[in-house]
């Protein structure tokens, strides 16, 4: 039988990500805790691998590699994650100007504080639709 700290361990990570993704707060609460999370990910994917020896026995340019992947798969959540600034719920998906939860407008993306404006999308797309 395995360590006994991995199902608690499973348990908190999935509240966490409930947290993260329905639970109540404020935006940039939860932009910050969505950013720490991913630096604690990656942060530990790069100590496991340098704990096990991985990294020791492959190329520098390997390297490398790996770790612009990881900033890049970073970075593409933190663009592609949004937060409420209302009610704080994640939205994941880009094209919604505003919140499902509670109506109020999103911003462009996950990495800025700009807001869209729901009329103005609503109009491109009746405008482009006919």
């Amino acid at each position: 039988m395995g360590p006994l700290w991995i199902a608690p361990a499973a348990v908190a990570a999935v509240a966490w990500l409930w947290f993260l993704a329905r639970g109540k707060a404020r935006a940039p609460a939860k932009r910050l805790a969505l950013r720490i999370t991913l630096l604690v990910v990656i942060g530990a994917l790069a100590y496991i691998g340098a704990r096990r020896g991985a990294l020791a026995r492959t190329s520098f340019g390997f390297r490398v590699a790996l770790t612009v992947a990881m900033a890049v798969v970073a970075v593409g959540y933190l663009y592609s994650i949004r937060f409420c600034d209302s009610c704080g719920r994640m939205v994941r998906n880009l094209k919604v100007a505003a919140c499902p939860r509670c109506g109020a407008a999103l911003t462009w993306h996950g990495m800025t504080n700009r807001l869209r404006r729901p009329e103005a999308s609503e109009e491109r797309r009746r405008h482009r639709a006919g």
